[in-house]
């Protein structure tokens, strides 16, 4: 989520408009804007280039040339002119237009039928089980006689959901709705961040939707992949790397960018954390939040357990991956196409300060981790050694900590969910340069020169002086 998570290559800030370096989740996933120099102080009437009000979506914003990418509920990817806040186009996608054969639609109508039928006797047995209870509240029943009733209803009911669990085909197009996996009121279906090669760019949403469309905003291909099933909502964006594109719903799936069908699929559980790309000597890997190494060509293991993110992602950089999440792990990347199995962990390792989740994503700069939990934990971490430099909770005055810290010039920015960014200067001791206001948001900060972009959970802001 948002967990919302996220995947792309190296690149510098200034993104020449037909980039062919994949720009997304954290533009180039390390979160870093080294040559940006945006305005210390803003609010909601200061330093406003422009806004736009938008419906929800925790989508880091994607900037390519003069266009910015991003996404909003229920299922659009938007293409916004980055200097003044007009909407370009927009692409809409839906389970409506998922094309099946004649033969699917056929058994879709049938299973549609039979899903009905099996909602009425559920229907008949929770109006049954409710009546017993109530006769029990009011001393009309005795306790044995309604809990043995109770049990052959439940019994029955269990049968009845099995029965519709067999109903596969209506299963697979029949869209999740509230409360089903792949939607939570937190992160929506828009959370997963666009990615973008500077010729196409591939969306996904909590549905299980992927979509291709080109920079003018004709779509090349919809599919569905499958329900996504991760707890709380799905938040993992995508990862572009040459001609695969990788999505995690259920499984980890290899999509071909070219139309959109399945390459390779993986058995791995779900989180929301995004994958990284790496290039070790000649073969492209995809380092995913779980730990595990995966070739993207063809989604062999390569490697198990190196580490863990939780919901954020692994932090790619300098030659070498880290795993913050609680317990904070770093390796070497392998200079050589021959990939160990094994990996050497750089330094034992220290366990960081809060528990909890850690949503947002963490930075390296001159040799420091900056790292911080949902709780607002703030952690310094000497790349070097491992070792914990400092810790201290941040006082947001109030939400929780779910966009990742960004680095823009030579300053950290860390927010809460409340709309409050704090500006610090990077290094061991801490100090707070700014403390700013805005609303609501999970994304996380853009930035490009002299501006700063904020997708909020009710629009998009240009900030700059």
């Amino acid at each position: 989520m948002t967990r919302i998570i996220l995947f792309v290559l190296a690149f510098s800030v200034s993104v020449p408009a037909m980039s062919q370096s994949p720009l997304g989740f954290r533009t180039d996933g390390t979160g870093r804007y080294p040559n940006a120099t945006p305005p210390l102080h803003w609010g909601t009437d200061k330093n406003v280039v422009w806004k736009i009000d938008l419906t929800q979506s925790n989508a880091i914003p994607v900037i390519l040339g003069n266009k910015l990418f991003t996404c909003a509920e229920p299922c659009v990817l938007l293409c916004i002119n980055k200097e003044n806040g007009q909407v370009l186009w927009k692409g809409e996608s839906s389970y409506k237009e998922i094309e099946l054969t004649e033969r699917e639609k056929a058994q879709f109508e049938v299973e549609r039928q039979q899903n009905d039928g099996l909602d009425k006797r559920l229907s008949v047995l929770n109006k049954k089980s409710s009546t017993l209870r109530k006769l029990l509240k009011d001393g009309l029943a005795t306790k044995e006689a309604t809990e043995k009733k109770l049990k052959d209803l439940r019994a029955q009911s269990d049968t009845i959901k099995a029965q519709k669990l067999k109903l596969t085909t209506l299963n697979r197009y029949l869209e999740p709705g509230k409360g089903a996996g792949g939607f939570h009121r937190t992160g929506g279906y828009s959370s997963p961040t666009p990615v973008t090669d500077g010729k196409r760019v591939y969306v996904i949403f909590g549905n299980g939707l992927v979509a291709c469309y080109d920079l003018e905003g004709n779509r090349q291909w919809l599919k569905l992949i499958e329900h996504p099933t991760a707890a709380y909502g799905h938040g993992s964006s995508p990862l572009l790397v040459k001609d695969k594109l990788l999505v995690h719903f259920s499984d980890l799936v290899g999509l071909n960018t070219h139309d959109g069908s399945e390459a390779w699929r993986v058995k791995i559980s779900p989180g929301h954390g995004t994958s990284m790309h790496a290039r070790l000597g000649d073969v492209d890997v995809a380092i995913h939040p779980s730990g595990n190494v995966f070739r993207v060509r063809d989604g062999s293991i390569l490697a198990k357990g190196l580490g863990s993110t939780g919901p954020n992602s692994p932090l790619i950089q300098d030659g070498k991956v880290f795993f913050v999440a609680g317990r904070i792990r770093g390796y070497a990347l392998p200079t050589s196409s021959e990939i160990p199995a094994t990996w050497s962990p750089l330094w034992k390792g220290a366990n960081l300060k809060g528990g909890g989740y850690w949503f947002p994503s963490p930075v390296l700069h001159d040799g420091l981790i900056y790292a911080m939990n949902a709780k607002s934990i703030f952690s310094v971490v000497d790349a070097a050694t491992g070792e914990v430099v400092s810790e201290r909770r941040l006082d947001f005055g109030g939400g929780q900590s779910y966009p990742s810290i960004t680095l823009a010039g030579n300053r950290l920015f860390v927010s809460s969910d409340n709309g409050t960014t704090l500006v610090l200067e990077p290094g061991r001791e801490y100090k707070e340069l700014a403390r700013n206001s805005l609303e609501t948001f999970r994304s996380s900060l853009v930035f490009e020169g002299k501006r700063m972009y904020v997708r909020t959970t009710k629009g998009l802001w240009c900030i700059g002086e």
